[in-house]
Parts: structure tokens; sequence; C-alpha cells
């Protein structure tokens, strides 16, 4: 069965959607990970690349870095799974307006990755890489938003953790199952102990 995040994650209690967007937060990462592990997805995690430019000691270290696995081609990828922020507002992509409040150095490079690959030096794991572009990875994302971001931005290509969690509930891969069973092992430990 599908499920839209707003189901999930915006009720009639702010509060409770608060705090399940938080604790969501913690571990969704974990969800492109899994996906990515799974062979029937179109891409690859590599990790987590660093973009420097010439002469830029530290750079700034992104979300993932993926590789088409019929291509071959490598993108920077972006996460952004804000869904109780402003009142749910980022939740759903639905326009490029949605990106405008990004303003971090971080993904200004995604930006302009995005529109020039070879911009920066890219380093995933010390070693250097070669990149063909940029993903964005949004919460949940509608057609229009997807086709808009794309339209603006030249992304390559805009992934749902929406979509990617509904695939993990239906695929059911072990190292998904295994790692959602720690996590409610540890959150049911912090619990019992606060009662």
């Amino acid at each position: 069965m599908t499920v839209q995040f707003e189901e999930v994650f915006r009720s009639e209690n702010p509060t409770r959607d608060k705090f399940l967007s938080r604790l969501f937060g913690l571990f969704n990462e974990e969800v492109v990970r899994h996906w990515c592990r799974c062979p029937v997805v179109p891409y690859e995690d590599l990790g987590r690349p660093t973009l420097r430019t010439p002469g830029e000691v530290r750079g700034h270290t992104l979300d993932f870095t993926l590789r088409h696995r019929k291509t071959g081609k490598v993108f920077v990828a972006e996460m952004k799974c804000e869904l109780e922020f402003e009142n749910y507002r980022y939740l759903r992509l639905t326009g490029a307006w949605q990106l405008q409040h990004h303003r971090s150095t971080a993904f200004q490079k995604l930006l302009h990755l995005a529109k020039d690959p070879g911009a920066f030096e890219t380093r995933v794991g010390g070693r250097k890489v070669g990149v063909d572009g940029a993903i964005l990875i949004w919460g949940a994302v509608a057609p229009e938003g997807r086709s808009a971001v794309i339209a603006q931005y030249d992304f390559a290509d805009v992934l749902s953790v929406e979509a990617m969690v509904n695939d993990l509930r239906r695929w059911k891969p072990a190292g998904w199952v295994e790692t959602l069973g720690q996590l409610r092992r540890w959150s049911n430990e912090l619990f019992d102990f606060l009662v």
C-alpha cells in the first residue's frame, strides 16, 4: 500500500507532527542509502562527496554521490526533507520557489554544480571523482514541482524520499527491516527508561 507523507506527518496536532518530523530526521538519510542498495533502483550510492574550489582547503560535504547503474554517470546529491517546517510549506515539492530559502554555501555549490558539473573538484572517500551533474532529493515530490525544479536549476533528476519509503515498504529488504528493528528497540529502551 502506497502512503503519502501527508498521511503520516501532517495531522491536526502540529506538536506531534514536529516530533515525528524531527525523529524521522535522525535517520532519513538511511532511507536513501538502503534504497540505493536495492539492485532494481537506477542509482547506487558511492558515499558523501566533498566539493572544493581551487585553493579551498576544507570544501563542503554534501549528502550523497549517486552513480547511475546503466549509464555510469555520477551525480552529487543533496537531500532536503523538511516535513513540518514552516507549517508544512516544504513537505511536498510543488515549485522551484521552495528552494529559495536554502542559502548555505554547500547548497549554492550544489546549484552551481547542476549547471556546471566541472565547477568543483569532487572527492569521495578521499578519491577524486568526475561528476556529470547534480540530483535533488526532496521529502515528497509533485510532478509539477519536479518539472519546475529541473527546468530552473538543471538538475539531472529529482528524487522523492516518500517514493523510496514506499519502495522499501513493498520490497522489505533485509538490511532495511533490520535497521528499523534496531531503531525501534533503541527508541523503546529510551521510553521504557523514562517511564
